[in-house]
């Protein structure tokens, strides 16, 4: 009994980290990730991205790909992948980068999945539930 309910806890004690530029899909997501109990961090570009998935080390990240001056969310993704301490969190690329060849990237650069905006909030929960239940 203890292992199914340790299995069906971790998604609601997880800490999420979202990254976007854009202040209302950042308040949005948290808004809608906030009602299922995980905690939820924010970086606004993905230098920031970095350094809270580097030093938070979050369950999960969602990232978008288009956030201003510096890294775009292709490239931290594949920079967490690249680091020991990093690799194995879960990244979902979260953008309006839709084309087959932008999916083909984020998931080269070692996206777990890959939804486009505008997406459901049901979709994003369900999402990182199933995510979640199979780190």
């Amino acid at each position: 009994m203890a292992a199914y309910a340790q299995a069906h806890t971790i998604p609601f004690m997880a800490t999420l980290l979202v990254a976007d530029d854009l202040v209302p899909i950042r308040q949005m997501v948290r808004i809608t990730l906030s009602t299922q109990g995980w905690t939820i961090l924010e970086a606004k570009n993905g230098a920031e991205a970095l350094e809270i998935a580097r030093t938070q080390k979050p369950s999960l990240i969602l990232l978008d790909v288009d956030m201003g001056p510096g890294p775009n969310g292709f490239e931290v993704c594949k920079t967490l992948k690249a680091d020991p301490n990093t690799k194995d969190i879960p990244v979902v690329m979260l953008t309006a980068h839709e084309s087959d060849s932008d999916r083909a990237i984020g998931f080269a650069a070692g996206a777990t999945q890959y939804l486009t905006k505008p997406f459901g909030p049901l979709e994003l929960i369900d999402t990182i539930r199933g995510i979640l239940a199979h780190s």
